[in-house]
């Protein structure tokens, strides 16, 4: 089995992925570094690890809401290590008086100088542990003495919840998530809103990033109009380009420098290659990559100097795909220029674009971590059909609200009103019938 007479180079999508990477041979030595500010961080690839500027959590401090206690000033009455009995339960509360408050961003006060009893620092969560404290007993866990929730003078414990405090009891330590120094974010790493509240907390008001990979797509097609233009009977609206732009601009760490859209015969495919080679990092091109006497793409492409990957995947829709490599500039990071050739037919192009490019343009942006946006989640179909092909088959399906997916009915790859009814695509193996129990794959239009 195969394309155009020959076997396929590639018995999957997902090695025709690893082999492009292989090819751009990305130096990130060579990669050029961009300043941003950390409120445009989110969706960025760190160029560099961010380091903790100092531990964290910075000082010990209480965990809960409650009472900073000093277990060897009940050592006239120590905690049993034995189960509490019912009689210790009902034992008279312990009065406790309370001789200050930890207040949160303050310096915590000082401990009574020897004092003739027991006493309590009132502490809430987040404020720092008086240095003589060894543990915090929970708000809920006390009675209260005083004049209202202001301002508490004592507090009482029962014996039978004293006695099953133990030191360190509530209390937060300080380096114990990670001590100064330590790489908090490692280069490679996409920022997620969690990575830009360690940003935050770390003073990464500047941040460096990775520049973002530029883009060029091109729609080939004699019968394709503009949008805002009016179709004749045997023409049809240029959907390809638009749709690819959305995928490509909804990922912060991508740019498309340019879309642009050339007939099939004459010098303007060529012309529009060089131009985008010259400008972008990598080049989508849809359409005239078949088999038809007028397919024009990968003849283009040649010419262009590059080097073809592979023409042809076992994939549905998608299989006449092609990937190549074109010689880049001197000095550029990525040493070469890929370009993706994707089928015409809507469905086609944006199927191949989300499996086959976008994880391909990730790893010439550094990212070295799996990119959640482009990546699959397993799901399960909700109504599975039994059908199978000898084809890797991305079929079209819909999210339900208890998290499976509904496959859609489609006529074909061009049925862009069934694609734009779904929420994505899944992917099932050559040969396999997956029932309502068997996880695939599920990729997400962006």
């Amino acid at each position: 089995m195969g394309f155009r007479g020959e076997k396929f180079a590639f018995d999957s999508p997902a090695l025709a992925v690893s082999a492009l990477i292989a090819r751009l041979s990305v130096s990130r030595s060579n990669l050029t570094i961009e300043q941003v500010p950390l409120c445009r961080a989110r969706g960025r690839v760190l160029a560099r690890p961010i380091r903790l500027d100092r531990d964290s959590p910075a000082f010990d401090h209480s965990a809960m809401d409650g009472y900073a206690l000093r277990l060897a000033d009940f050592t006239r009455d120590p905690p049993s290590p034995t189960p509490v009995t019912a009689s210790r339960d009902i034992a008279p509360p312990l009065r406790i008086e309370v001789a200050g408050e930890s207040r949160i961003g303050r310096e915590p006060p000082s401990w009574p100088a020897a004092p003739s009893r027991p006493v309590a620092i009132r502490i809430v969560t987040g404020a720092a542990m008086p240095s003589a404290a060894d543990c915090v007993v929970k708000r809920e866990d006390v009675g209260e003495h005083g004049d209202g929730d202001a301002l508490v003078d004592a507090i009482s414990i029962a014996p039978g919840v004293l006695s099953r405090i133990r030191a360190g009891d509530n209390i937060r330590r300080r380096a114990e998530n990670a001590r100064a120094g330590e790489v908090a974010l490692e280069a490679g790493a996409i920022v997620n809103a969690a990575g830009v509240g360690v940003l935050a907390a770390v003073g990464a008001t500047v941040v460096e990033v990775a520049p973002r990979v530029r883009v060029s797509i091109i729609a080939t097609g004699d019968e394709l109009v503009e949008p805002d233009q009016s179709p004749s009977a045997y023409q049809v609206r240029n959907s390809n380009g638009p749709a690819l732009r959305a995928i490509l601009t909804a990922l912060p760490w991508l740019e498309v420098t340019s879309v642009a859209h050339v007939r099939d015969e004459g010098p303007g495919l060529e012309d529009a290659l060089r131009a985008a080679k010259s400008a972008a990092d990598a080049i989508i091109l849809t359409g005239g990559v078949s088999m038809g006497h007028r397919d024009p793409a990968r003849a283009a492409v040649e010419r262009l100097g590059a080097d073809i990957i592979f023409h042809g995947l076992p994939q549905r829709p998608g299989k006449p795909m092609l990937g190549a490599v074109a010689p880049g500039g001197p000095g550029e990071a990525h040493g070469v220029v890929p370009i993706f050739a994707l089928p015409g037919n809507p469905i086609s192009a944006m199927v191949t674009c989300t499996r086959i490019a976008l994880p391909v343009l990730a790893s010439m942006a550094g990212a070295t971590r799996p990119v959640p946006a482009i990546s699959p989640r397993l799901v399960t179909i909700g109504n599975p059909d039994g059908k199978a092909i000898d084809l890797w088959w991305h079929r079209l399906a819909a999210l339900e609200p208890d998290g499976t997916v509904r496959l859609l009915p489609a006529l074909g790859s061009g049925d862009i009103v069934a694609g734009g009814r779904g929420d994505g695509f899944v992917e099932i193996a050559p040969g396999a019938r997956p029932d309502a129990t068997t996880p695939v794959p599920f990729y997400e239009w962006m």
